[in-house]
């Protein structure tokens, strides 16, 4: 029991570390590809070389030994990358070791800018919530023990109107101050299954605010690149959101499943409108509706994802310092009244207790 815990340890380290150097790996599985090196051998020589130097390298190559024996190198892969990598490997190896070295050369090059968008992604997301905990426990330890010692000095009748509102939340977070904490923890336990889960009007609605825009903006972004690189591939329109569909949220099979109705459309000769779902931006809607009536419609499209990486990262971390811009104002708003509250209350007891 005691060395299962421990492999399972060993494993989710040994995934975490490729993870952070995929861009290696896809450049190393390419080159051998390139030699006329088989993936299933050169999968081999890495968990043979790993049992003589790392028990969690060695399980993780084992791992996937036994997944491309009955799958592929995206099945195999599944535990360690994302989604959209998935989508991305599951084009380019069907079309033989030849592509699949040129789509794993590809990869290589794009995985860091892949991580940055991710990178800027979490620090949109993590970001502000390190500003709201700092602030809450700010609140809070200045309403728990500040407020009531000054109390006792003073009846809070008679404190002044920022200080009664002061005193007010220091009785809410007394009495009330864990029931709120647990509810916060439950909106954002609820909020955080939402994201990739919630579908229909209500959601399509709320996926034009903050926060869900930035979850919308991200993963719709992401699955222009992914289409492009699949029709770069050769894989037509249709099969590329149907494949996609394969590693997509079920959020994201919805968006997907219109696009399909949309493209089965005979009202609609061109796919540019089928993209309007609500899953992209407007202004990535109307590229690719202006790409479907260019001489070229695959050719433009293919330009649109593979050209938008930069510009994803740029519109992520706009949007993130709206989010950090807004967080800091109201902590700042906050704990001004908090200190404004409490000067005026330690004044007026000054007063109080001055000898006339």
């Amino acid at each position: 029991m005691l060395n299962s815990w421990i492999d399972a340890i060993l494993l989710r380290s040994a995934r975490n570390a490729l993870r952070a150097r995929r861009g290696e790996f896809y450049y190393d599985l390419a080159s051998s590809l390139t030699d006329k090196v088989p993936l299933f051998s050169t999968l081999k020589d890495y968990e043979a070389r790993a049992r003589r130097r790392n028990r969690g390298d060695a399980l993780m190559y084992l791992e996937m030994l036994h997944a491309t024996e009955v799958g592929s190198l995206s099945d195999a892969l599944i535990p360690i990358v994302s989604p959209t990598e998935l989508i991305l490997l599951d084009a380019i190896q069907r079309g033989g070791d030849a592509e699949l070295a040129k789509g794993l050369f590809f990869l290589s090059e794009t995985v860091e800018k892949i991580d940055m968008m991710q990178a800027a992604a979490r620090k949109a997301v993590a970001y502000p919530m390190v500003l709201m905990a700092v602030f809450s426990m700010m609140l809070a330890g200045f309403a728990l023990f500040a407020v009531p010692i000054v109390a006792e000095l003073f009846d809070p009748a008679l404190w002044p109107f920022m200080g009664r509102i002061l005193y007010s939340v220091s009785q809410y977070i007394l009495h009330y101050g864990l029931y709120t904490f647990l509810g916060f923890v439950a909106v954002m336990g609820a909020f955080t299954y939402s994201l990739p889960r919630w579908q229909g009007p209500t959601r399509r609605y709320l996926d034009r605010y903050m926060p869900y825009a930035m979850y919308r903006v991200y993963t719709g972004s992401m699955l222009v690149v992914s289409l492009s690189v699949l029709l770069k591939s050769g894989v037509s329109l249709r099969s590329a959101i149907e494949r996609a569909m394969k590693y997509s949220s079920p959020w994201m099979r919805w968006h997907l499943r219109e696009i399909l109705r949309g493209l089965s459309d005979q009202s609609a000769a061109k796919f540019g409108t089928a993209f309007r779902t609500g899953l992209l931006t407007q202004v990535i809607e109307d590229r690719i509706e202006d790409a479907a009536k260019r001489r070229d419609p695959v050719t433009a499209f293919v330009k649109i994802g593979v050209g938008s990486i930069d510009k994803i990262v740029r519109t992520v971390e706009a949007a993130s310092s709206k989010v950090n811009t807004i967080m800091l104002v109201i902590g700042g708003l906050i704990l001004g009244g908090m200190m404004l509250g409490f000067m005026q209350t330690t004044m007026e007891i000054q007063s109080a207790i001055r000898p006339s």
